[in-house]
């Protein structure tokens, strides 16, 4: 249901008022976790999961229906290697054979869609609904010859976001390229989880990002 409504979102884009001014740039910055629910869970102690660096794309158009719109989708990932550590020994000794050690990986895939007002030539904000895909991967290398060991609990969220964006025109052409600066905020919880055998009945997941995100873009 979610690819369909994507999909439809897109298509809605291209589709409609094909003669107006449409905007397309490419994103990367820095963002941090005020609220992240994960980090309750003893392997993703508190302040190691809340930094990160993402990088995105999006496209805005400024006649849909007569609304200045922009779907943007990010992609952000924290990965932190022997976040926790195992030991081996024998039933003969207490001594430690091998030890080894599990990274935990919290990606983020983000889809934003923001109506967009102008409070001047070279600032706006916006704001709208985001939906969110989140997987925590674990991931145990073990013995050599014993493969690995690998769990990915996968999730979706829906929530709301809204930003501050600063632009500036890198010529006085109608079609032009653009740099950008933007203060983001996002929110969102939980609605969906790829739960398999695990039972998740007062499991959530919250999350609210604060990002600055630089890029440049195209007019046309």
């Amino acid at each position: 249901m979610s690819k369909i409504i994507l999909i439809y979102t897109l298509f809605l884009f291209i589709s409609v008022s094909i003669y107006s001014q449409n905007k397309i740039s490419i994103n990367g910055g820095y963002g941090n976790y005020l609220i992240n629910s994960e980090n309750s869970l003893k392997i993703m102690e508190d302040k190691k999961y809340r930094s990160h660096f993402l990088f995105g794309i999006a496209y805005q158009r400024e006649d849909v229906f007569g609304h200045n719109l922009m779907f943007e989708y990010s992609f952000q990932q924290i990965t932190k290697e022997d976040i926790i550590e195992f030991v081996s020994t024998s039933n003969e000794s207490p001594e430690v054979n091998y030890k080894f050690g599990g990274d935990i990986s919290l990606v983020s895939h983000s889809f934003d869609l923001n109506y967009i007002r102008s409070i001047n030539k070279s600032l706006s904000y916006g704001i709208g609904p985001s939906f969110v895909i989140v997987n925590r991967i674990l991931e145990i290398p073990l013995r050599e010859g014993y493969g690995s060991f690998y769990d990915r609990l996968a999730s979706s969220g829906l929530g709301i976001n809204g930003f501050l964006n600063l632009t500036f025109p890198l010529s006085d052409n109608k079609e032009y390229f653009f740099f950008n600066s933007e203060l983001k905020f996002r929110y969102t919880h939980s609605i969906w989880f790829d739960k398999g055998i695990r039972n998740l009945d007062n499991y959530y997941q919250e999350f609210l990002t604060a990002q600055i995100i630089v890029g440049i873009g195209y007019s046309f």
